[in-house]
């Protein structure tokens, strides 16, 4: 058993070695990503062809490809282009809906 073991640790070892570290250099950590002002947000208002991006608790992400977000707009008012952390208690789904929707943010708001 201990030999079977052993033999995984290194051939384990040798596709990490090897490059194969698919998962790790697929997934962007947040300390890769760039950041991004109020100013900047407004601009992907997800108008005129525009992507739709909303920012949520010091991250961006990006709702294009949501329907919810369809033209740049969602319920009750809601915009694309805005930092929405002050209203998303008062949403049906909470602050969870970026996981449900398994979004990844795009960059670190400021």
């Amino acid at each position: 058993m201990e030999v079977i073991v052993q033999k995984i640790k290194i051939g384990l070892l040798a596709f990490l070695v090897s490059g194969g570290i698919l998962v790790a250099n697929a997934a962007t950590t947040t300390a890769q990503l760039p950041t991004m002002n109020a100013a900047t947000l407004k601009t992907y208002d997800g108008k005129n062809g525009h992507k739709a991006y909303v920012a949520l608790n010091g991250y961006v992400y990006d709702v294009s490809n949501v329907s919810a977000w369809k033209g740049g707009k969602h319920y009750k008012g809601m915009v694309a282009g805005t930092d929405l952390t002050s209203h998303i208690d008062e949403s049906p789904h909470g602050p969870n809906v970026v996981k449900q929707l398994k979004l990844n943010p795009v960059a670190i708001y400021k």
